[in-house]
């Protein structure tokens, strides 16, 4: 099974339990999930997919943009 969040219609402020609040991309512009850590460093998700497997879920994001260090 696999379902796919995007994030860029719900308005700023929204809460989303486990992922965080939704607040506006300072690179593009769009709505997202302001994800501090990363292996990338900081993010603005906008979309991800979620797919449930045999031994887990794999959760990938399929639109995001890599913002500067957060100071």
């Amino acid at each position: 099974m696999m379902t796919i969040a995007i994030f860029t219609a719900l308005p700023e402020g929204w809460t989303i339990s486990d992922e965080g609040t939704v607040v506006r991309c300072p690179c593009c512009g769009r709505n997202g999930i302001l994800q501090e850590q990363g292996i990338c460093g900081p993010r603005c998700l906008h979309a991800e997919t979620t797919t449930v497997l045999g031994d887990g879920m794999l959760v990938e994001p399929t639109d995001c943009c890599t913002l500067p260090p957060l100071r």
